[in-house]
This record gives C-alpha cells, structure tokens and sequence, in this order.
C-alpha cells in the first residue's frame, strides 16, 4: 500500500508543475500576490492565465502565441501571471475553459477582459489591445 502511495504522488507530481513550467519558460510570475503588487507599482495591466494539468490547449497557447515575437513585443507592458487551476487566486476568477485569460485592473482588480481557451496570434492581439484601452480609459479618470 505504501508503494501504491508513493507511485500515485509522483505521477500526480509531475503533472502538478504544468502551470510553474510554462511560467519558466515564458519568463512570467508565478504569484498573483506577487504580479499584483508589480502591477500596482508599476500601473501596469496584469494578465492572470490560468492553465490545467495536462492541457493541451493550454501547452499549444504557451508554444504558439504567447511565445511569437509580436505577441511578446505587445505584452512587454503588462505583468504576467500563470497559475494552476487549483491555485487559491485562481479558484477566486472561477475558471471555465483553460487556458483562461484575464486582463486586471491591479488598482480595482476588476477584470477588464477575458480570452476564453487557445487563442490564435491575430485574435488574442484584439484582445490585448481591447485590454490596454480599457484599461487606460478607467485609469485617467
């Protein structure tokens, strides 16, 4: 039964960094506290993605879209956070399909835009520019 155990928490283990691996290999924070303080001293936007254990999507977004040079070039003004699905900030967006997307406020933490699952280059640009925009508009008020 021990050996049951020690199986099933390594397989569980290898899963559960989904979210901290491809934060490393984006370069982004892998701590909403942590962004969000970022983004309050900085006023930058915060981009919270919340991936799953296992998702293809979400492996597909990080290797295609947010990893091109022109996304990357558009997201360099805004603070970056990626967390599991079972992270206690993410429980608090309540997720519906991963990759999720939200583009925060980091003054009033109030979600501004949302991308729902894998987003192609030329859509999640849209996105990123609808977000800046409100973004700015709710800022110089």
């Amino acid at each position: 039964m021990k050996y049951i155990f020690i199986l099933l928490f390594g397989i569980t283990s290898l899963f559960a960094n989904e979210a901290t691996n491809l934060a490393n290999k984006l370069h982004y924070l892998k701590s909403y506290n942590k962004a969000l303080q970022l983004s309050q001293k900085e006023q930058k936007l915060l981009m919270l993605i919340i991936v799953e254990d296992g998702c293809h999507w979400c492996k597909k977004f990080a290797r295609t879209t947010l990893s091109d040079a022109t996304v990357k070039q558009k997201l360099q003004s805004i603070t970056k956070v990626m967390l599991d699905s079972y992270d206690e900030a993410s429980l608090t967006y309540e997720p519906k399909f991963f990759p999720m997307i939200y583009f925060i406020n980091p003054n009033t933490q109030k979600v501004v835009d949302t991308a729902y699952g894998y987003q192609k280059k030329n859509g999640f640009l849209i996105h990123i520019q609808k977000a800046n925009k409100t973004y700015k508009k709710e800022s110089s008020k």
